[in-house]
């Protein structure tokens, strides 16, 4: 497997445990019970910035390349790259209301519970589909030129939260993490 297929399922290892904590802090609001929405919040935060911004294009342009490669395809990475799009709409409006939540708005129940596990649930079965198909097949059909060109754009990035360097922004949701809350 390809160090950038490594780094790409790490990613998504990663967002499998920050979608269990939302998922946790979900549970609590379902069942009425005090949920800590700043960790929500912060997890947000970080899917709209990291996923969305650096680990999503790096697949796009993984896709691509995969595409150009095996004409078959074409119809599973062009959806999945509209799937990114929708991931990136539907985590900018979960972010937003939850941090409207942290800011003292009443938003319902119903519409936190709703966002949440519709974002939850999308992004979980997107990674299957990625982790099952689209990840071996580009590893089957991509070259090494196609690899040292992915690597490249993935170096761009650094994770924010799971990188070398937690940044400060995100050091109360590694706190968390490591915590198990």
């Amino acid at each position: 497997m390809s160090q950038v297929l490594q780094q790409l399922a790490r990613d998504h290892a990663n967002m499998a445990a920050l979608l269990d904590l939302l998922d946790s802090e979900l549970d609590k609001v379902r069942q009425g019970e005090v949920a800590d929405f700043e960790l929500m919040r912060d997890i947000m935060v970080y899917m709209t910035r990291y996923p969305d911004h650096a680990h999503h294009p790096v697949e796009d342009l993984m896709f691509r390349r995969w595409m150009e490669r095996d004409e078959n395809a074409r119809a599973l990475a062009g959806t999945l790259g509209r799937e990114h799009r929708g991931l990136a709409e539907k985590g900018e409006a979960l972010a937003s209301v939850l941090a409207r939540v942290v800011d003292g708005a009443m938003i319902s129940r119903e519409e936190i519970e709703t966002r949440t596990r519709d974002y939850s649930e999308f992004l979980r079965y997107h990674m299957k589909i990625e982790d099952e198909q689209a990840f071996p097949g580009s590893g089957r059909a991509l070259r090494a030129e196609d690899w040292e060109d992915i690597a490249s754009a993935l170096a761009e990035h650094e994770d924010p939260v799971f990188g070398p360097v937690v940044r400060d922004e995100f050091r109360e949701l590694f706190a968390s993490i490591t915590r198990g809350s």
